[in-house]
């Protein structure tokens, strides 16, 4: 078994990060879970490649320190937490499941995590932590509260209602105005770069 092989060659610890995690057996997350490892969900990049779901909310439920990603397959992690709430209600034919734990994983595990490898603190707003913030343009239709903003974030907001961005303090988007890059120009050369990677790889 995999979660075996990387036992025996001393790789799980607290500072391992283990994606996906989608054919782990019962005996393997033991093992994640003796050994202080960590797991990323990536519920989009699983369901595009057809790869299955893993036992995402057994995870979280054994106490794995499991968080939310992308892989890649989109940059915003609003879609993601979307996907994660429906794919494991799905999966599990449980209406009930994902509610509390992929908003766990997203809003606290992910600044867990994080906080492993980075000595400022990270996921909270006081002095000297990195002052990661973004700010939405969302206006509730209905009654808004820390009781019911998970559904609102569900329900209501997307990526794109993010018109300001701040990471350590910096400001990097105001009112959707990059402050910190040429946005034309950055376009671009990724369009240069990508036409470059593609002619490569397809010959």
């Amino acid at each position: 078994r995999i979660v075996d092989r990387l036992m025996d060659c001393n790789i799980l610890g607290e500072k391992t990060l283990l994606g996906h995690c989608i054919y782990i057996n019962p005996h393997e997350m033991d093992l994640i879970k003796e050994t202080n490892t960590m797991v990323v969900h990536n519920p989009e990049s699983n369901m595009g490649n057809a790869c299955g779901c893993p036992p995402t909310m057994e995870l979280v439920h054994r106490g794995i320190l499991t968080g939310l990603g992308t892989d890649g397959y989109t940059h915003d992690m609003t879609e993601s937490y979307k996907v994660a709430n429906v794919l494991h209600k799905h999966h599990l034919c449980d209406a009930n499941a994902a509610w509390g734990e992929v908003p766990k994983m997203l809003f606290e595990n992910n600044a867990l995590i994080a906080n492993r490898y980075f000595n400022a603190p990270l996921g909270v707003l006081k002095p000297g932590a990195a002052a990661d913030v973004i700010v939405v343009d969302y206006v509730s239709p209905t009654h808004l509260d820390e009781n019911n903003i998970n559904g609102h974030i569900l329900f209501g907001m997307t990526g794109r209602d993010v018109v300001t961005t701040i990471a350590n303090g910096k400001v990097l988007m105001k009112d959707r105005e990059v402050k910190v890059a040429d946005v034309e120009e950055v376009y671009a050369k990724c369009r240069e770069e990508s036409a470059k990677l593609w002619k490569s790889i397809n010959g």
